[in-house]
């Protein structure tokens, strides 16, 4: 069976509508060539945004940056246009060459060296000049360009000065002003308009800054669409609901985002073109100055112009048209030519109404299908009154004609109410999130354990409010945000809570320990279906705990952030309260210490017990009394990071009792090759840490060869038909007095970690 790809999807805010259209598109494009889609919001990178300006910790976001590996994905696609529009050249180039080794490849702008998907700006802004020049006899033209570090901004401005010239229209540099592609744009508008007494027309670089152009036309009593023409690019959500309803450049997230995703295989085998142009198009609303749509543009992107119509062609470019997908794609299109085939018999009938019933019954089924969740919704109303006016072209007589207008009177108030019932189901859904996290929260507080938090309860219930798997990921210890997005996450991290369909669940100790690159795919997350999944950071202020991993349909993405933000503050209590419970049990203990000698009982309790090495809380708790120790400070110690590398062969192939021989073994190797005084430990199912306080300096590679000396002889003499192999990572350090044992064990673990890399690739140690 071929491996299923693992796609990265690298985003700046899944909130952003205009985001998560790509996700969406994204999203659709993955389900078609069966692929996993793996969601990294990062935010953004460089000088913040108008929209970020109060958000104080968005930085902590561009932790997620450092997520994508070459282990948990196959090929990264980028968002550049977005996480980063705020950012110079250089700054994008470090952010690039930063990510991991796989192909990487651009969306909504292009970068030397890199494969990109952008749009076509060029086309619809064109059509936006010709639109106000042919149509409106405009010849006053400004424009409000976005900033010019901005690729996108300067393609679309070179585009207008082009379709200036192509009208014969001279260009004149003080018709153009330059905002942010934000909505406070003001100061450009405001500046644009005191520089020309008089202007037939704007055109907006984007649809936001037209909305800053709206609120400046207003304050100065100049009306859209009557007093002055009005453009925008992008149709973002928004565009419909201005009064007047704005003209624009359908430049959709969705459909580029599929493009790329689509072609996720030709860039992996070097077969895609270094550049792919996703056409953009006029969309014609009442600020230029025009009634209604212009049916005669939809016939032609219908392909419906002439009387000889294909239902199969038609349907294509109707799925094109409202889905921007082959029409072969997904479940549901088959009531999309369901419906259409009946409209075109419905067309060749002698007598339309007799045929009306019939086209009423697929159109019932067409709305119940998920096309109609899926589309745009002022899309799909164009295509009915495109369909309505082809009708009434084979319309005999008027008796017809008053058929076909009944006939979608219904259809246009059918359709309206079937929006009714997803935009209340999203509103309860979210209420129903709140409710659920607030309970759970009540639960954890409400318990009488202090040693075993109930992890579960915090995630129990996401199911019912669209999340069908959730993993609650947390940090050993505590981690800070520091130099902005290149900010480094720890190589390992527990699992603490997991929540599928067999419910939800705290897992054992022994099992917690992950490597962070296995955050999408491990042993917990079961099943061989196809999934989209992810991942959020939990922090409260410059603190953060952990990761929450959720798979979800995009549909229901809107849901992640208000989940993580209660969720991080959950956590945050617990850890105040865990703190207030230490307090607590520190004076208990030191009070117990004068009654009585309890050592045994603490010993047994920080002893693992296949091992008899300490345990995980043993050797943080001993190693924090070293660090903690003012005569250890300054004195210079190595911490030996080490797993076996073949106990999942060694259980697989010889049992759990020969894995349980093996560990042991590692347990007596180290033994023989630290000294008593050393603490040594074991802290995951296959992971042991090893700390030893040197004084002076120390030959690390004598360490690691005596180590590997040691481990040989017991092979030799186990008498097994397996070796016992592990690899370990030696990190020296000077013990001070700020020494945390947990970013200690960390930097162990990456040298470990680039061992493992040096073995799989060949190399020996070499100190």
């Amino acid at each position: 069976m071929k491996r299923r790809l693992n796609i990265g999807l690298i985003i700046d805010d899944i909130e952003n509508s205009f985001t998560n259209q790509a996700a969406t598109g994204a999203e659709i494009a993955a389900k078609e060539i069966d692929a996993n889609l793996f969601l990294f919001p990062g935010h953004y990178i460089g000088e913040t945004g108008s929209r970020y300006i109060d958000a104080r910790y968005e930085y902590q976001f561009n932790s997620i940056f450092s997520l994508p590996t070459e282990r948990n994905v196959d090929i990264l696609f980028v968002l550049q246009g977005l996480v980063c529009t705020m950012a110079d050249e250089q700054t994008q180039r470090d952010f690039l060459k930063a990510l991991p080794n796989v192909p990487i490849v651009c969306l909504f702008t292009d970068f030397e060296d890199y494969h990109s998907v952008t749009y076509n700006n060029r086309s619809g802004i064109r059509e936006s000049v010709l639109h106000f020049v042919e149509k409106h006899n405009a010849k006053e033209i400004g424009f409000i360009s976005g900033p010019l570090t901005n690729r996108d901004a300067c393609e679309r401005l070179d585009a207008f000065k082009a379709a200036l010239e192509e009208c014969g229209i001279e260009v004149d540099e003080g018709k153009i002003a330059y905002g942010d592609f934000s909505t406070d744009s003001e100061v450009a508008i405001n500046t644009l308009l005191e520089r020309n007494g008089h202007l037939d027309a704007i055109v907006f670089a984007n649809d936001s800054m037209a909305v800053g152009g709206y609120s400046v036309l207003s304050k100065r009593g100049i009306i859209p669409g009557k007093d002055i023409l009005v453009s925008g690019f992008d149709d973002d959500v928004f565009a419909v609901s201005l009064e007047p309803p704005l003209t624009t450049v359908e430049a959709r997230a969705a459909s580029l985002a599929y493009t790329a995703v689509l072609n996720a295989e030709k860039y992996i085998n070097g077969t895609a073109p270094k550049e792919i142009k996703v056409d953009t198009n006029f969309i014609q609303r009442n600020s230029c100055g025009c009634d209604d749509i212009d049916t005669k543009i939809l016939f032609e992107r219908l392909k419906i112009n002439g009387n000889d119509i294909d239902s199969h062609e038609l349907s294509s470019a109707i799925a094109k048209y409202l889905f921007y997908i082959r029409s072969e794609a997904g479940v549901g299109f088959e009531a999309l030519y369901n419906f259409i085939d009946e409209y075109v018999a419905f067309l060749k009938l002698d007598d339309m109404a007799s045929g009306i019933p019939a086209l009423n019954a697929r159109f019932s089924s067409l709305l119940r299908s998920e096309l109609v969740v899926m589309a745009n919704r002022e899309k799909f109303f164009n295509v009915l009154q495109t369909l309505q006016s082809k009708a009434y072209e084979y319309a005999s007589d008027d008796k017809e004609c008053v058929a076909i207008s009944e006939a979608f009177s219904k259809f246009y108030r059918r359709f309206a109410f079937s929006g009714v019932l997803p935009a209340d189901s999203a509103r309860r859904r979210t209420e129903r999130m709140r409710r659920v996290i607030n309970r759970r929260m009540s639960e954890v507080f409400l318990s009488d354990t202090e040693e075993n938090t109930p992890y579960d309860r915090l995630i129990k219930g996401m199911a019912d409010i669209g999340l069908p798997r959730s993993l609650l990921y947390l940090f050993q210890g505590n981690v800070r945000g520091r130099d902005g997005y290149k900010m480094k996450l720890p190589t390992s991290l527990l699992l603490k809570a997991v929540s599928d369909k067999d419910g939800s669940r705290t897992l054992p100790e022994e099992q917690q320990l992950l490597r962070t690159e296995c955050i999408f795919e491990n042993e917990f997350i079961t099943g061989d279906e196809r999934r989209t999944m992810i991942v959020s950071p939990l922090f409260v202020g410059e603190d953060m705990y952990g990761l929450l991993v959720n798979e979800l349909q995009i549909e229901n993405a809107f849901s992640v952030a208000s989940v993580i933000f209660q969720l991080s503050a959950s956590i945050r209590a617990l850890h105040m309260k865990h703190e207030q419970n230490k307090i607590k049990r520190d004076l208990q203990n030191s009070l117990e210490r004068f009654i009585q000698d309890n050592s045994k009982l603490e010993e047994i309790a920080l002893k693992d017990e296949l091992t008899g090495l300490f345990n995980r809380r043993g050797f943080v708790t001993n190693a924090e009394k070293i660090f903690g120790d003012p005569l250890n400070h300054e004195k210079i110690a190595v911490l030996c990071y080490a797993d076996m590398d073949n106990l999942k062969m060694v259980n697989d192939k010889f049992g759990h009792d020969e894995g349980d021989f093996a560990l042991r073994t590692l347990a007596h190797v180290l033994n023989e090759s630290f000294r008593e005084s050393d603490i040594i430990g074991r802290i995951g199912g296959d992971e042991f840490v090893a700390l030893a306080i040197t004084g002076v300096e120390v030959d690390i590679v004598a360490m690691k060869e005596r180590i590997e000396s040691v481990t040989s002889r017991y092979n030799k003499d186990s008498g097994k038909p397996y070796p016992i192999e592990m690899s370990i990572g030696l990190y020296k350090f000077r013990i001070t007095r700020s020494s945390d044992v947990f970013e200690v064990m960390n930097e162990a673990d990456l040298l470990l970690y680039q061992e493992k890399l040096r073995r799989k690739a060949g190399r020996s140690f070499n100190g």
